[in-house]
């Protein structure tokens, strides 16, 4: 019964969260990250940088090789005793064992993990670039219901603005003082806004669909977004664009590679053994020979390398060039973005401001016919259509202010914050 009782609690509570509970920008972004299938190849790019960087780190192990050489072998010269009989130059096997162990590389496995760090960090950056429009298309979905709400809310309104004047006219027809149209030109109104909600609560659900769709969770009729607040240090902020970690990570792998060509100048030292094995074995005189043992030091030097030096070096450059010219053209088209819609929100703060004071008036001349219709001076007609001007500059000022606060987001997007 405990058991049960837990499970009927959990469920409310989910229940609640999902369906009457509240949803944050922040929190659709999160979710929208989680729930996007690219986000797995995190994991590979981590995995594959930490089995390439424990692959370098093998070159310092000891190195085995074993050959072996089996048949008959003609040539070897036979050394018998003073008057005996020389033996036989076949042979059934050669083997050669040499062990090779690095001391000093000069630098390769150091640069060459350096390398595959920068490699793993570029292909991140890359995710991030791809990732990067998730977050505007979730800021798209996320502002349209907020905007089809605010509507929604409007009309509520102006339904009971509607309704309160259509018992006060019905008190009135009783009275002898209205008409009897009076009361159906309201209700006209009234079924005209149950109309207009309706359809935008259609296009509320559909928006909330695909943004369900996006963040992997259902998201209930009831469950209301919540609205952001507006921050206005959006303007001084930085460059943060995941471009700007590409680039970076470019240039530290050019780098990476510039100090494997200069490390691959270097001579290699290390120990090496090295082991031949004859058997039956070479007979010399009295004795036999079996094996050659060869122990030391070893240095390799590859001169070669000194010739492609120069054109190396010269490619690094031009590839760090490449790097910087992609970099200032990239802040170039970003900071015409960023100004384009400076220049967006600075209208709609006008707009916003224009919005209010017609608001004002709208409404100001909406009280006076209301009067002139008590008195007997207008008709329901011209009061509704006062009514429905006022409706109408509400509408036009909530859908400035969340396109205003739709642009900031993508202001904030474009820089990468």
């Amino acid at each position: 019964m405990k058991i049960i009782l837990r499970y009927i609690i959990i469920g409310i509570c989910f229940y609640s969260t999902n369906s009457f509970g509240q949803l944050s920008l922040e929190e659709c972004h999160t979710k929208a990250r989680k729930n996007f299938p690219l986000i797995q190849q995190y994991q590979l790019i981590e995995q594959t940088r930490e089995y390439t960087i424990s692959n370098a780190g093998k070159a310092f192990l000891p190195q085995l090789d074993v050959t072996i050489i089996g048949g008959v072998i003609e040539g070897l010269p036979t050394f018998g005793a003073p008057g005996s009989e020389s033996s036989s130059a076949d042979f059934n096997m050669i083997s050669m064992i040499q062990l090779n162990q690095v001391i000093w590389d000069g630098g390769i496995t150091k640069a060459s993990k350096a390398a595959t760090m920068a490699n793993a960090e570029i292909e991140k950056a890359n995710l991030e670039v791809s990732l990067y429009s998730l977050e505007e298309r979730v800021n798209n979905l996320f502002f349209g219901v907020l905007l089809i709400e605010e509507q929604i809310d409007q009309m509520e309104i102006l339904k009971s603005t509607l309704q309160r004047n259509q018992k006060r006219v019905e008190i009135a027809v009783e009275n002898g003082t209205a008409f009897k149209s009076d009361i159906d030109e309201i209700k006209v109104e009234v079924i005209n806004v149950d109309q207009k909600t309706a359809e935008l609560q259609f296009n509320r659900q559909a928006y909330l669909n695909v943004l369900a769709a996006m963040i992997g969770e259902t998201i209930g009729a009831a469950l209301k977004l919540e609205k952001p607040e507006l921050d206005n240090t959006f303007l001084v902020l930085e460059n943060n664009r995941p471009e700007m970690r590409l680039f970076q990570s470019q240039e530290f792998l050019i780098e990476a590679k510039s100090n494997i060509d200069k490390a691959m100048l270097y001579p290699k030292i290390g120990i090496m053994g090295f082991g031949t094995f004859i058997q039956p074995g070479v007979d010399f005189g009295p004795s036999k020979l079996n094996n050659i043992l060869v122990g030391g030091l070893s240095l390799n030097w590859t001169l070669g390398n000194f010739y492609k030096n120069n054109n190396n070096k010269k490619l690094a450059e031009i590839n760090l060039q490449k790097v910087k010219v992609q970099r200032e053209t990239f802040l170039f088209n970003t900071n015409l973005e960023l100004t384009q819609t400076q220049q967006e929100l600075e209208k709609f703060n006008t707009l916003i401001d224009q919005d209010k004071e017609l608001l004002a008036l709208k409404g100001s001349i909406k009280q006076a016919y209301d009067v002139k219709y008590e008195n007997g001076v207008s008709t329901m007609s011209q009061l509704l259509d006062k009514v429905n001007d006022e409706n109408a500059a509400k509408q036009m000022l909530v859908m400035h202010e969340i396109q205003y606060l739709m642009k900031v987001y993508q202001y904030k997007n474009k820089s990468g914050n």
